[in-house]
């Protein structure tokens, strides 16, 4: 039996235990989220889109950030370290916490 590639947006609200009303409303607030339409319009998530969702949910939830923290905190995420000019004990400690961060999203997505 094959994967499937994508998941309706009530399938996905189940399977990470959020309503589908949040994912509507995250779709909104971060252009990392743009679940692909139908013809009558209905999202259809990736598997990529999902990763997604459960990074939005572990910075929101689990971190605790507000809305603006997180968009800042996946910007980051995305673009990658731009403060390669620091001294070398602020790099290593950038470092440290990338890697912190890396470890507990990977813990999320087990």
């Amino acid at each position: 039996m094959a994967e499937k590639e994508f998941f309706s947006i009530k399938e996905v609200a189940d399977m990470l235990e959020l309503k589908p009303y949040i994912l509507r409303y995250w779709e909104k607030e971060f252009s990392i989220l743009r679940p692909k339409r139908n013809r009558v319009g209905r999202r259809y998530y990736t598997k990529k889109d999902i990763d997604v969702v459960r990074m939005i949910k572990n910075i929101l939830y689990e971190q605790g950030y507000t809305i603006a923290g997180a968009k800042k905190k996946l910007l980051q995420i995305i673009e990658g370290p731009e403060q390669l000019s620091l001294p070398l004990r602020s790099r290593n400690k950038f470092l440290r916490e990338l890697r912190d961060e890396l470890r507990k999203l990977g813990n999320v997505l087990k």
